[in-house]
């Protein structure tokens, strides 16, 4: 097992954005819960369900899944948005935020708020026509395929900046180690490609998945190329990698002058200009 726990990228506001994304995806999942067991459980034979009643009792309203359950077969508009904010489980929801907080913090503290926001549903939005276009016809949910394009995203901006990752085999090994971010997403990439071609019918989407780290790139690489976002000084973008633009990277910064950077340049952001003064000039 192999969990990302922390990116080497600087930030120069707080991701607010992305915590209160966390928090809303939480709140909205575990709410969810028990409707989406119920109406799971009602796709079912009819004596199944009635099995079910007579041993739960009477089932709970499941009607606000059909806007947030994402249905081929029963489609609402609202759901290319409310699909990304409910999961299957706690374990599901649990390790979507946890890729969310790692990567997402450093998009949202890059791109600005509304910016990362509007990135994320888009892309979230993009993944669902591409399931509801051309998928298996399955009924899906949760906030894989955005993350991935968050992912997507981070690697167009951080290709070469270290991920901290914690892996774990059971009572033989455990411990941590740092890989570059382009090595780590590439295997991430390669495993989703794999089980869109050789498992679609493993109850994953990884369709949704690709489609969202497609866009996700796609999106980053253009707003890189019109100027939209830049790089600094210190940070070499996938662009500047691969030669298709300038590299301003001189050197590799260290976490403390990375930080002292951002600081100087949030305060002169913030420092209004000085008025000039065109007063007379007192002679003595």
């Amino acid at each position: 097992m192999f969990i990302p726990w922390k990116v080497d990228v600087p930030m120069v506001r707080w991701p607010i954005a992305n915590w209160v994304l966390i928090g809303v995806t939480i709140a909205i999942s575990v709410g969810m819960f028990v409707p989406l067991n119920e109406w799971y459980e009602q796709q079912g034979p009819e004596e199944l369900q009635a099995l079910i009643r007579a041993i739960n009792g009477p089932s709970h309203d499941t009607s606000a899944v059909d806007y947030f359950l994402l249905q081929p077969r029963n489609f609402h508009v609202t759901q290319l948005f409310g699909s990304v904010l409910i999961h299957a489980d706690i374990v599901h929801l649990l390790g979507n935020m946890l890729f969310l907080f790692v990567f997402g913090n450093a998009i949202n503290a890059k791109l600005g708020h509304w910016q990362y926001l509007a990135l994320y549903f888009g892309i979230g939005i993009i993944e669902g026509l591409v399931w509801l276009a051309v998928g298996p016809g399955n009924p899906a949910l949760g906030a894989s395929g955005a993350i991935m394009g968050v992912i997507g995203a981070f690697l167009l901006l951080y290709p070469r900046n270290d991920v901290s990752v914690f892996y774990w085999w059971g009572i033989w090994a455990r411990g941590s180690f740092e890989l570059s971010a382009m090595w780590l997403i590439a295997i991430y990439v390669a495993f989703d490609v794999w089980g869109m071609i050789f498992s679609q019918g493993a109850g994953v989407g990884n369709l949704a998945h690709v489609a969202g780290f497609l866009t996700g790139a796609v999106t980053l690489f253009v707003i890189l190329k019109l100027g939209w976002v830049t790089s600094t000084t210190y940070e070499e973008n996938l662009l500047q990698v691969w030669g298709l633009t300038p590299s301003k990277a001189v050197k590799k910064q260290t976490a403390v002058e990375q930080y002292a950077e951002m600081y100087a340049q949030r305060t002169l952001a913030r420092t209004p200009p000085r008025k000039r003064d065109d007063g007379p000039i007192p002679l003595d």
